[in-house]
């Protein structure tokens, strides 16, 4: 999906005209083979912040600052960026929703004979069932 907002904001704005429109655009071919553990945050004036998914690529990306600011600039036909500042940020994790959700409706989950036995012991019967069924979902979960 991001690949098709992408594509529309480029139909929309024409990144020539707006050069942070432009850097967005361009980051894969800017950043190169690092574009999976680099992303842009936020842009400012003549600042950028990079959020970085692992603290020893922040480390080295920060001694290659300079020559990021070249490049960058390169691709902009201008200098817009005099500052890199970086940031450690968390890897989304891309999960299909609906394969999850298909897989787990399809799954028939019986409980082992420790907690059938551990059931039993509930007198309660609506209380046995809500517990019941939470354990179907706890291993459905796992």
């Amino acid at each position: 999906m991001a690949h098709c907002i992408k594509q529309l904001i480029y139909s929309i704005i024409q990144p020539k005209k707006n050069w942070k429109t432009h850097l967005l655009y361009q980051w894969n071919d800017i950043i190169g083979s690092l574009h999976n553990k680099v992303r842009i945050e936020k842009i400012y004036e003549d600042t950028i912040v990079l959020g970085v998914f692992h603290s020893c690529w922040m480390q080295e990306l920060y001694l290659l600052s300079p020559l990021l600011i070249k490049t960058i600039n390169e691709k902009l036909d201008q200098p817009y960026i005099k500052q890199i500042r970086f940031k450690h940020i968390s890897a989304k994790k891309n999960i299909d929703k609906k394969t999850v959700t298909r897989n787990v409706t399809n799954q028939i989950i019986q409980l082992s004979h420790q907690d059938e036995r551990a059931l039993t012991k509930v007198t309660d019967p609506r209380l046995r069932e809500v517990l019941k069924l939470f354990r179907v979902r706890c291993y459905r979960e796992l």
